[in-house]
């Protein structure tokens, strides 16, 4: 193999979103970057792939699909990704919609103000409430998000900055802040609302703790950025985003390679020096290695037992990952003609494609039920979560006149007592039955599916637990504590080792600021280490180690 595939400065393990955003910023900064891939396709959960075997003349979104916090960034910005590679993104208005059983919608628009005209339907104290509820998060959102955009142990004075600011500005909203982050979900949702479609519609998409644990109330911050941002999709699939970071990465001189799932972290002396791939080869690193994927995965797995202090290793060993009692579920559909949402759209009669957004469509109790029963092992009677009809945003992603249909939850089980190969099953035909109600022809339709439960996540994406997340998003899992302490500013306490991907700060989704944070972190270290003198010292170790060169 050409030698530019066995060694670089930098090593990138994982070409997920994250990990192609991170190469690229450090190729764009000088560095010889090589990312290296288990899968034969870079993307991670960001691929658009066809669905082959099963129905290969259509086109999937393996697992994720809105890009939720991508327009938060600058990363489109900074490494030019719609100026010159062919990246484009379209905001979503509305983002979500709430369907009930009998034909009526609350749709979930940018403008606050629009959700609550719309909700004066069903309930105008709920509408009131509701423009109450963005005062508080849109404070929040402005205090917080600077936070998310800087390194969590080493904050840049100027988002330090901005928060305080924020916190100045909204003074009078901090208190009501603390009382609606403190809470629990549930308890924040029946504390502003009385009506099921809005608390139905603030509860499904957002499971990330136990809707009943304090604390638990931060996740309808989401609505925060929502509105001041907008949520997008990428033309061409979820997968136009790895394409175009990959032609950035190529053209600053940057490499991908597929099909090299890594085995082990090359230690020399303490540092990490390369990485082992499947069958034996070694791929050094002269500066230093990122990795992009779990955490969990790289420092209980590939990072050799002892080179950790003993308080150090036991704090990865509990990085928590299954803990939560839910675990994620996708599924993709191909369809032989088009699903009909006639009925809600009749009674909406706005001439809004329903088709387009996220849908949710279980009411609030059946939500708060399918979360206790996931905690007992059980299979839900009903598994709310979030669909939506890829191809009536893109067409080009099945044959002319056939969808695709695309469901995700986040509530199934973490340990079905009947096993997976009962409960994967059990799972899919209650969501095709469930879903048959809203998008009229799933079942009588259907030519494939592909439904991937909690070990399908993990062996498809390499993610411990099939977490989605990688770290369990739980409100003392973010910032200095993600994924753990000590390891949660990129840079870990083993040198050359830096950690990227959704299990680090600040969240997962498709947003890629794991990976622009982490990029700048060691580009900020590796400088660091050229005015010392060390960088000289580590190109002679390397030479000296694989011979000439």
């Amino acid at each position: 193999m050409d030698r530019s595939m066995r060694e670089a400065d930098v090593v990138v393990a994982g070409a997920g979103h994250n990990g192609l955003v991170a190469a690229a910023y450090l190729a764009k900064a000088g560095l010889d970057v090589l990312v290296v891939e288990a899968h034969t396709t870079p993307g991670g959960m960001t691929c658009t792939n066809p669905m082959a075997p099963e129905a290969p003349a259509y086109r999937i979104n393996e697992a994720s699909l809105q890009a939720s916090l991508f327009r938060t960034t600058t990363i489109d910005k900074d490494l030019g990704l719609s100026r010159r590679y062919g990246l484009r993104q379209r905001v979503i208005d509305p983002a979500h919609v709430q369907l009930n059983y009998d034909g009526s919608s609350l749709a979930l628009w940018r403008d606050p103000r629009r959700t609550a005209e719309e909700l004066k339907h069903f309930s105008p104290k709920d509408a009131g409430a509701l423009l109450d509820l963005y005062r508080v998060i849109d404070a929040a959102v402005a205090v917080g998000l600077p936070l998310m955009q800087t390194n969590p142990t080493r904050p840049a004075l100027s988002a330090v900055l901005k928060t305080v600011g924020a916190m100045v500005r909204g003074r009078r909203e901090l208190a009501a802040v603390g009382r609606w982050a403190a809470a629990s979900h549930a308890e924040a949702l029946e504390e502003y609302f009385e009506h099921d479609v809005i608390r139905a519609a603030l509860v499904i998409g957002l499971p990330f703790m136990p809707f009943n644990a304090d604390l638990g109330g931060w996740a309808l911050i989401y609505l925060g950025v929502l509105s001041k941002y907008g949520v997008a999709m990428f033309e061409g699939g979820t997968g136009a985003f790895p394409a175009a970071l990959i032609q950035c990465l190529t053209e600053h001189g940057g490499r991908v390679r597929t099909g090299a799932p890594v085995e082990e972290l090359v230690v020399t002396d303490g540092r990490v020096t390369g990485v082992r791939v499947k069958g034996g080869e070694e791929i050094t690193a002269r500066r230093g290695v990122l990795t992009a994927f779990s955490p969990a995965t790289v420092l209980t797995r590939l990072l050799p037992r002892g080179v950790l202090a003993p308080k150090l290793q036991n704090r990865v060993d509990h990085i928590p990952t299954k803990g939560r009692g839910i675990s994620d579920y996708k599924l993709n559909v191909a369809l032989s003609g088009r699903i009909s949402m006639a009925r809600h759209e009749k009674w909406r009669g706005d001439g809004l494609d329903l088709k387009v957004p996220c849908n949710s469509y279980h009411d609030y109790r059946q939500t708060l039920a399918a979360a206790r029963d996931c905690a007992r092992g059980d299979v839900p009677e009903h598994i709310p979560g979030l669909a939506i009809v890829p191809t009536a945003f893109d067409p080009s992603m099945a044959p002319d006149g056939c969808d695709m249909f695309w469901f995700w939850t986040g509530l199934t089980p973490a340990d079905p007592r009947d096993g997976w190969d009962r409960a994967r099953k059990q799972i899919t035909e209650t969501v095709i039955r469930d879903s048959e109600h809203y998008y009229q022809g799933i079942e009588s339709l259907e030519i494939a599916r592909r439904p991937l439960a909690q070990p399908d996540i993990a062996e498809r994406f390499f993610a411990i637990d099939g977490s989605v997340y990688h770290v369990d998003p739980i409100i003392t899992r973010f910032g200095p504590r993600r994924p753990a302490p000590g390891f949660a500013g990129y840079r870990t306490p083993v040198p050359g080792l830096f950690l990227s991907g959704s299990g680090t700060h600040p969240i997962a989704g498709i947003n890629g600021l794991p990976g622009q944070l982490a990029a700048r972190t060691m580009i900020k270290h590796l400088r660091r280490e050229d005015r010392d003198g060390r960088a000289k010292a580590l190109f002679a170790e390397t030479k000296a180690r694989v011979g000439n060169g």
